[in-house]
């Protein structure tokens, strides 16, 4: 999402400003093809004051209050009635300052006769049209602004909403993860005081990864790997003998950066739904890297009396899982895919690719 800033605006103001200076000062002066009196300057940068108000005049005021609101008759005649002002004021700055007949004078035409209805007139639609010309570019400006603002204001709005979304789910993943957590300790303490004591460092380890490494919504690959290994050690302290994990990394990258706890879902989910007390449970779990692409592997037995009980076909993933997708959806659109397969067991494959442009 692309914002316009101020600094862009301003400099597409002062390119427009600097523009307008060269049309009156240079160009158009330098067009006479005579060498032109000093008043003749001080006429021209006194309109050039009253063309920087009369636009300023348009920006501020004209166009908030007339413009925008579709009052379009009020606002052209506002700005024709404001053209015929300045032009009067154009022309009697031109006696105050005596500027024509000193033009004359310098041209070596101070003896010839005058045409004095039919210059002026000329003078004045020649300012008029200057005028037009300005107040066309400075309203395709004012508009163009105006539809960056918008756009502005409907994008932050965007990013404001997925940034409360994701905090919303990542408020509901962290409780539920820490509930499963501290159950694991306390089912400890009855079995293995050292255990337990072990237990609460690996927890520790895992409460400063959410407290310092997700505060940002994302951490280092190494990070979340390591996030994982401490999960894991938990989770074989409570786990019976039966349970077998097979737990293998191959990163080329581990700087790279990735959306916090995003696996760890998954992983719950094998525990949750993949452990016996009676049968041998094996858990595979693989990340691996490739072709800046980040595979996250996991499969696990899905035993029968735990599928009638909690993988109904309304609630087959868990709020966990539900959360992850909508995460998936919100950070990587178009970057991910994520497979479940639930024949022979449950399998999940999440392939995220790492190259943002």
């Amino acid at each position: 999402m692309k914002i316009i800033t101020k600094n862009q605006n301003t400099v597409t103001t002062l390119v427009g400003i600097t523009l307008l200076a060269v049309l009156l000062f240079l160009m158009i002066p330098h067009s006479y093809g005579i060498a032109l009196p000093f008043v003749y300057w001080v006429n021209q940068f006194l309109f050039f004051i009253l063309m920087l108000g009369l636009t300023y005049f348009n920006t501020k005021w004209l166009a908030p209050k007339l413009l925008f609101q579709r009052k379009y008759f009020q606002y052209y005649l506002t700005l024709l009635l404001s053209c015929v002002l300045v032009i009067i004021v154009v022309s009697k700055l031109d006696e105050l300052l005596n500027v024509s007949e000193e033009i004359r004078r310098t041209a070596g035409l101070h003896n010839a006769p005058q045409k004095e209805g039919h210059g002026k007139l000329s003078v004045y639609f020649y300012i008029f049209l200057i005028e037009i010309l300005v107040l066309g570019v400075n309203i395709i400006g004012i508009l163009i602004k105006k539809w960056q603002d918008e756009k502005n204001k409907r994008l932050q709005v965007e990013k404001d909403k997925v940034e409360m979304e994701l905090s919303f789910l990542k408020s509901q993943i962290n409780p539920h993860f820490f509930f499963n957590s501290l159950n694991t300790v306390n089912a400890l303490t009855y079995t293995d005081v050292d255990q337990s004591r072990n237990a609460l460092k690996k927890l520790g380890k895992i409460m400063r990864h959410v407290l310092y490494n997700t505060s940002n919504q994302s951490s280092t690959i190494a990070s979340e790997i390591e996030f994982i290994s401490n999960y894991l050690e938990l989770m074989k302290m409570r786990s019976a003998q039966k349970v077998s994990i097979d737990f293998s990394v191959d990163i080329v990258s581990p700087d790279q950066k990735i959306a916090s706890m995003l696996f760890l879902p998954f992983i719950e989910n094998a525990f949750k739904y993949g452990i016996s007390t009676q049968t041998h449970s094996p858990i595979t779990i693989r990340i691996t890297e490739k072709d800046q692409s980040l595979v996250f592997y996991t499969k696990n037995k899905v035993f029968e009396k735990i599928v009638d009980n909690k993988l109904d076909d309304d609630q087959n993933h868990g709020i966990g899982i539900q959360n992850t997708e909508r995460r998936l959806e919100l950070i990587y659109p178009g970057r991910y895919s994520l497979a479940i397969n639930k024949v022979d067991g449950f399998e999940v494959q999440l392939k995220i690719d790492l190259n943002e442009n």
